[in-house]
């Protein structure tokens, strides 16, 4: 996809590499204790992780979406808190990917994730211009994160081969940081 330079090309190089981050850390969590358990066990780690996939929702919306509409510039601001502060939980994860504590950063993690999604399905409509462009901008930037995403865990079950889960999770570090430098420019 050729993006003309401006903000919304930039919101999309931010979106990809996020979610490249993203399918990284799928990987880690995937090659960690998250999902290392017996099948006898598994049914209260079902539901924990159900838990945990349904939770993010419930304190975004309450929470940090009418924030981030009260404060000037907070969609912006937003977008860049979680890209930086995701490269910080997954330099925790890095350091502990085989222990308990990786279930509450993977929580950070999908909170900070759907906050981000918030923050960035508030930002599209302002940098298109736009309602008809909306929906091009819209499929566009899913496009980029389907396949930034793939990419992503690909190279992230490549690292896990050779190094193990922690290997993916600070590659994910990297591009997390990556996309924030990134978000600065929007």
């Amino acid at each position: 996809l050729a993006l003309a330079p401006g903000p919304f090309a930039r919101l999309a190089r931010l979106h990809a590499l996020a979610a490249a981050a993203d399918g990284l850390i799928t990987v880690a969590l995937a090659g960690s204790i998250f999902f290392s358990i017996e099948p006898g066990a598994a049914r209260g780690r079902v539901l924990l992780y159900l838990f945990l996939t349904i939770a993010p929702f419930a304190v975004v919306t309450k929470f940090i979406g009418p924030a981030i509409d009260r404060t000037r510039g907070g969609r912006r601001g937003m977008i860049l808190a979680t890209a930086f502060a995701r490269a910080v939980v997954a330099l925790l994860m890095v350091r502990n990917i085989e222990s308990i504590l990786l279930f509450p950063l993977a929580f950070a993690l999908l909170v900070l994730q759907k906050a981000y999604s918030v923050a960035k399905s508030a930002v599209v409509p302002k940098l298109v211009g736009s309602e008809s462009k909306l929906v091009e901008a819209n499929s566009k930037l899913a496009l980029l994160s389907s396949i930034a995403s793939m990419i992503g865990a690909a190279t992230g079950a490549l690292l896990s081969l050779i190094g193990g889960p922690g290997w993916a999770a600070a590659l994910a570090v990297v591009v997390y940081l990556a996309a924030g430098v990134v978000g600065l420019r929007i």
